[in-house]
């Protein structure tokens, strides 16, 4: 529920807003989308749209030409088109006028750059593993990514790096690693996830602290009746770290029950992480200030963990009691996980907004 639906709810039911008045005042308050907020809306989404899908046509053109272009058309087209997204870029900043299309410049070049080091990759056959694609892509873009300070493109940032780290370790432990790691898929698996999840970690505990403002204006003595309103990129990285961390305490069902005893010590470690990350989250969006979608992850990745063990010690034979045991469990553990996020979410309606300070 909107503040501002519930401010209404409120004056009247303290008689101070009479119930014919009701309409006009939820007008007012933006309480329903305007026409104004709507054509906004769809024009930011077309220009969106607009601008990624030319960026990406771009792409397409040059593939399905392949073999009728040359070398020099191929480059003079890719390398063309980043100088005029540049250009253009750099006279709208210079005049200071339409920033978010700064923005999509940036993220424009950002694609086209991608395209031009796979280009000459494949025209020249340079043979260069996939990971330094990815990471000449991610090392080239920065600059832009800081100036622009657009969520989608270091969103883009943050999936090069993802990408680079998958590709470069996939490499890495096949060649360097110590035998007892190249030689088991479980431990080079361990790895890369548990790596890949204390990256994305460190990532949403930055978009925490960068892009999101609004921690530090947190009532300290209402940690529990205090909204959040975290960016929906932040959302995202959220959800990345909780996939990972998830699938590195389940990580260890899927291989081979022969391997449990020398499998042990990592099996412990990652359920550790994975209790820690459970801590932070708990910490962060309910001690600290409370985001009920983020800690919906957290229900998420617990009842995730704890099904995926239930069934591993349950369903050792074909057990018809077993089957039964895990839908209880799981019935109550989404019962109890549902009941206490609808009362998190109801705590923070239900708060007196007068006493919070949102409408003084």
């Amino acid at each position: 529920m909107s503040k501002s639906r519930r401010t209404i709810e409120i004056l009247i039911q303290q008689g101070q807003l009479p119930i014919e008045h009701a309409e006009s005042a939820a007008l007012a308050l933006e309480v329903y989308p305007s026409n104004r907020s709507w054509r906004v809306f769809f024009d930011t989404a077309a220009l969106v749209i607009g601008v990624v899908a030319l960026a990406l046509s771009l792409v397409f053109f040059i593939a399905y030409n392949w073999l009728h272009m040359g070398k020099l058309g191929k480059f003079a087209l890719v390398e063309g088109a980043l100088v005029i997204t540049i250009i253009a870029y750099a006279y709208l900043a210079f005049v200071q006028k339409f920033k978010l299309i700064q923005q999509l410049l940036l993220l424009v070049a950002s694609i086209i750059t991608g395209s031009l080091l796979a280009l000459f990759g494949q025209v020249y056959q340079t043979g260069a593993d996939t990971w330094q694609l990815f990471f000449a892509w991610a090392l080239l873009i920065t600059p832009w990514v800081i100036i622009a300070r657009l969520p989608a493109l270091w969103l883009l940032w943050l999936g090069l790096v993802n990408a680079f780290i998958v590709s470069y370790l996939d490499t890495f432990l096949y060649l360097n690693a110590p035998a007892f790691i190249a030689d088991n898929y479980f431990y080079q698996d361990s790895v890369q996830i548990a790596i890949l999840a204390l990256v994305n970690f460190i990532a949403l505990n930055l978009w925490l602290a960068t892009i999101d403002s609004t921690s530090n204006s947190t009532p300290k003595t209402a940690p529990h009746t205090s909204k959040t309103k975290l960016h929906w990129s932040t959302y995202v990285v959220g959800l990345l770290s909780t996939y990972l961390i998830t699938y590195l305490a389940i990580a260890h069902i899927f291989i081979n029950t022969d391997a449990n005893t020398i499998t042990a010590p990592i099996t412990i470690s990652s359920l550790l992480l994975w209790a820690g990350w459970c801590g932070f989250m708990f910490w962060r969006f309910y001690k600290r200030q409370l985001d009920v979608l983020m800690l919906t992850y957290l229900c998420g990745s617990v009842i995730a963990v704890m099904m995926f063990w239930a069934g591993e010690w349950l369903l050792q034979g074909d057990n018809a009691f077993s089957y039964l045991m895990l839908a209880v469990l799981l019935i109550a553990t989404s019962s109890v996980a549902v009941l206490w996020l609808r009362s998190l979410a109801n705590r923070d309606n239900e708060a007196p907004l007068i006493a919070r300070g949102d409408y003084e």
